[in-house]
């Protein structure tokens, strides 16, 4: 009787033992905060009348703001335009600076799951490694900061990605 209870309890702190293990590696895989589930926008980068390959992806951008341009055409003295700042990492940013040193004249397409969203002429060489994109389309207010929050989220959650493919 002594042995058999002996083996129970052997057998259970062994199955606790298990269980616990399960879960601390299951919260150690997650404890980035990754969600694939979370990731509806995969923002793009394209030279105009370049290959139809993007100069820059979605795992090469950091970060992402929402910014507003004056609209000097506009009668509203409160008239903007709305775009987004794209911030890069360093290998995209010494890669954006090579392809918009050769292309000074051409435009940069930002596109969203298959849509230009964004447009910014090329003036100069991009060296800061900053791109701001005006939309390429008039949109409400509301419609801005809801396309942006979804961009923004997709993009921290690629990052998130990013980082625990290295780790």
């Amino acid at each position: 009787m002594l042995m058999i209870k002996h083996l129970l309890r052997s057998h259970y702190k062994y199955s606790l033992i298990c269980i616990l293990l399960f879960l601390f590696s299951q919260l150690g895989c997650s404890k980035n905060g990754y969600d694939s589930t979370k990731i509806t926008h995969r923002p793009r980068i394209f030279v105009e009348g370049g290959a139809p390959i993007p100069i820059i992806d979605e795992y090469d951008i950091s970060g992402t703001k929402l910014g507003s341009f004056s609209d000097i055409f506009s009668p509203n003295k409160e008239g903007r335009i709305y775009g987004i700042w794209i911030g890069l990492d360093r290998r995209a940013a010494m890669t954006l600076q090579k392809e918009t040193a050769n292309r000074i004249g051409r435009s940069l397409s930002l596109v969203v799951n298959g849509t230009v969203v964004g447009i910014h002429p090329i003036e100069s060489t991009i060296t800061n490694g900053f791109i701001p994109f005006m939309f390429a389309h008039r949109k409400t207010e509301e419609e801005i900061y809801a396309f942006y929050s979804k961009l923004e989220l997709s993009v921290r959650h690629i990052n998130l990605e990013l980082q625990n493919q290295r780790n």
